[in-house]
């Protein structure tokens, strides 16, 4: 009960009392019935506005493609890159509500590609024009011998337009498969310590190795595109599943919407409670605190309390992954990709944590004769995504920079293939005393003149020096030298005939 008593009118006591339920729910609903259909409305005609507010800020911004190649002696670690992603958090800046609704203003996205053309393989980064010194920055910091070089875009090389005459596509989008507070397996766990040489078995080595066996015409490309989340709600997720884990009492605290639901139903609900003498619930329960479930978990529960609180310990990046695979029909391999694919992401896979899984609606498929008719339109979809790097089709998640870094970084020297791109020199400074033209000029203008200069200077560098004489050997007339001559047998000078004459007696 409310514990409230209300003073109805007359007539309205007289509706209530003669009214059947079911037709006084029948007027509500044609009193307040409109409110949900307008909220819809209006909440399609926002996101269509700010969907063409982005499409025109995007267009606007100039992207840039850079090649980074490491000296293959250069120690390179996932731990260099866990640190580059860190670094490269600062570009999350605070959206102000003009710039949201009225410039279509959005966090700053990259992708970081690991790229197959025939075999070739190179790590790609695509990022706004802006943020290539910080980029680069951040690149250079973890890795001082690497050598970062624009490139043009290399997915335009495949058709948007399916079926085509000349080349067939296949890819994926990848989805995680249980709550993004659970990580994946990250590069930590691919650490043997027990072994003599210490050795770390390079996750993405098999990767490079899938990569490689493309042939001229075959392109292979994964793509992994990150932006600074809006909110912090995926840490929120997995403090809540900590403290559910932990026993922790979890108190309900109302959203916006169930206040005002609360409110608007205040006095309907009052009026039932009165009429039907039922009491109006709908209250929360509060959950009952278990201060011994901590000494009743699992070692599987175990591991993922700690999972947890270390993945929402470190930054977190919102994000998306896909892969391409493009062939000209005489070598389209899709059998082959498909499955090495699977294998390749299940690398990462934590039996009790997390995994990637195929989002499936997204999968050009043709196993059935319905799934033929809608082919075409999802290669068409895929490059096109991929193409425009877009955050469209299947669910995005979190990763942290631990899990990003083990997903892409640079392959260690003994992880190498042949066909891995590799840089076999270092860069070094021009010496302090290099002469140099000017900025705007071929050659240096006199440089026949400084050629001049240098064999004068030549010339007189060698007439200052003091003269040098030299002796002839002497020869010594008819001195020779013997042969080495072969040693014969052994003279015998032993005499046992009897004892000599002077041995004293």
């Amino acid at each position: 009960m409310l514990g409230i008593t209300l003073n109805l009118p007359p007539v309205v006591e007289h509706y209530f009392a003669v009214t059947p339920l079911p037709i006084m729910l029948s007027h509500a609903l044609l009193v307040v019935g409109w409110f949900p259909i307008f909220a819809v409305i209006i909440w399609g005609l926002t996101h269509v506005w700010v969907d063409m507010k982005e499409g025109k800020y995007q267009k606007t911004l100039k992207w840039l493609m850079l090649e980074v190649n490491v000296p293959q002696d250069a120690i390179n670690t996932p731990k260099g890159m866990e640190n580059f992603f860190t670094n490269l958090a600062g570009v999350k800046s605070g959206i102000t509500w003009r710039e949201r609704w009225l410039v279509g203003k959005v966090q700053a996205k990259f992708s970081f590609e690991i790229v197959s053309n025939g075999g070739r393989i190179q790590f790609v980064i695509r990022c706004i024009d802006k943020y290539r010194d910080l980029v680069e920055a951040a690149i250079y910091a973890q890795y001082p011998e690497a050598q970062i070089m624009e490139i043009p875009d290399y997915a335009n090389d495949i058709p948007t337009e399916y079926p085509n005459d000349e080349f067939d596509v296949f890819g994926a989008e990848m989805i995680l498969s249980n709550a993004q507070y659970l990580p994946i397996k990250t590069y930590e766990e691919f650490e043997h310590q027990g072994e003599k040489d210490m050795r770390f078995k390079d996750p993405l080595l098999p990767i490079i190795e899938l990569m490689g066996k493309m042939q001229p015409g075959e392109h292979f490309w994964i793509q992994m595109l990150v932006k600074p989340p809006e909110n912090s709600d995926w840490v929120k997720e997995g403090a809540k599943y900590l403290n559910t884990m932990m026993g922790k009492e979890e108190k309900h605290k109302p959203s916006g919407f169930e206040q005002l639901s609360e409110a608007a139903l205040w006095l309907p609900k009052g009026v039932l409670s009165q009429l039907t003498g039922l009491g109006a619930g709908g209250a929360h329960a509060e959950a009952k605190k278990d201060d011994f479930r901590m000494f009743r978990l699992t070692p599987q529960e175990r591991l993922q309390l700690e999972a947890v609180a270390e993945k929402i310990s470190k930054v977190g990046w919102y994000s998306k992954i896909r892969w391409v695979y493009a062939a000209k029909k005489n070598r389209f391999r899709k059998g082959l990709l498909a499955s090495g694919a699977k294998g390749i992401f299940g690398a990462f896979t934590h039996q009790y944590l997390n995994s990637f899984g195929i989002h499936g609606p997204s999968v050009p498929k043709d196993d059935y004769f319905w799934q033929a008719w809608s082919m075409p339109k999802k290669q068409k979809l895929i490059v096109k995504r991929f193409q425009g790097r877009k955050f469209e089709g299947g669910t995005p998640f979190i990763l942290n920079v631990t899990e990003l870094a083990t997903l892409f970084h640079f392959p260690a020297a003994d992880a190498r293939t042949p066909v891995l791109t590799k840089l076999g020199a270092r860069r070094a400074e021009a010496p302090d005393a290099l002469t140099y033209a000017a900025e705007g000029e071929d050659s240096l203008p006199n440089w026949k003149q400084m050629q001049t200069d240098d064999k004068e200077t030549e010339a007189m560098t060698a007439l200052a020096q003091p003269p040098t004489f030299t002796l002839p050997t002497p020869t010594v007339p008819g001195f020779h030298t013997p042969p080495p001559v072969m040693p014969g047998a052994p003279v015998d000078d032993d005499d046992d005939s009897g004892a000599p004459p002077n041995l004293p007696v």
